[in-house]
């Protein structure tokens, strides 16, 4: 074997590498959604149990094609502010880059990966409204979440071009800033517009107790969601990155 097939098979075995790593990671963040689901529904009251499983399958199925549509490409055209740098849509769907391509082992997997970490988003968002708000008006409001403004701040702080990145130095373990500090505060400000639970209050201003229907099931969620966040966790790094072969001791 020459140095040139000794380099060529060394590069094909990375890339084979970084592509089983990332799509283990992004199977793993589907995981995320189930303990989601099972914790959202066993902590809602029986009534409203179904809906609020709906509510979590449909954030799922409308964030996966509007963030092909428009999700992907607000990532890599806003890295320094709110004027686009790419005019030519390389993340558009109508992209070459967008479809199968097999001199491109990365795109594709990155994709995934991040359409996951806008699932999670919009479903830590889905929490804080449960027997607050209807499926349609949720379903509008996590796209808005998980398909424009995350992936906006990704864009500033996880983009190598970003803004935040570039001027600052920021640097975003385990996407506290970018998903789950976005998350939260774009479910603050709803919560304030929509106000407590239908029954939380009485007349003289005292509070009613609202129990989950199903600890159990609450439980057997909160368990699954550690399982899937191993996943999340490691589909932060950067393949290849110094710090890849210690993550665990970091996050576990």
């Amino acid at each position: 074997m020459t140095l040139e097939e000794l380099n060529v098979f060394v590069t094909t075995q990375a890339n084979v590498g970084m592509e089983a790593y990332y799509w283990w990671c992004t199977a793993l963040m589907v995981i995320i959604h189930v303990g989601f689901l099972m914790y959202e529904v066993g902590a809602t009251r029986m009534q409203n149990a179904v809906s609020s499983g709906v509510k979590n399958l449909l954030a799922f199925a409308f964030m996966i094609p509007t963030f092909w549509l428009f999700g992907w490409w607000i990532y890599l055209a806003f890295p320094g502010g709110f004027v686009p740098i790419d005019l030519e849509g390389y993340g558009a769907p109508w992209n070459t880059s967008m479809g199968p391509m097999l001199s491109d082992q990365a795109t594709g997997i990155f994709w995934a990966a991040f359409t996951l970490f806008a699932c999670t988003t919009a479903s830590i968002f889905s929490g804080s409204v449960i027997e607050r708000i209807r499926i349609s008006a949720f379903t509008f409001l996590a796209v808005i979440l998980g398909s424009v403004v995350w992936i906006l701040g990704a864009s500033w702080g996880w983009h190598p071009d970003g803004w935040l990145v570039t001027r600052f130095g920021f640097h975003d373990v385990a996407a506290a800033g970018c998903v789950h500090t976005i998350a939260g505060l774009f479910a603050f400000g709803v919560l304030l517009n929509l106000g407590p639970r239908v029954g939380k209050y009485n007349d003289d201003g005292t509070a009613n107790d609202l129990e989950g229907h199903s600890l159990v099931l609450s439980f057997v969620g909160l368990l699954t969601l550690i399982v899937g966040f191993f996943g999340f966790l490691g589909g932060c790094l950067i393949w290849g990155g110094a710090d890849l072969g210690g993550w665990t001791n970091i996050y576990g």
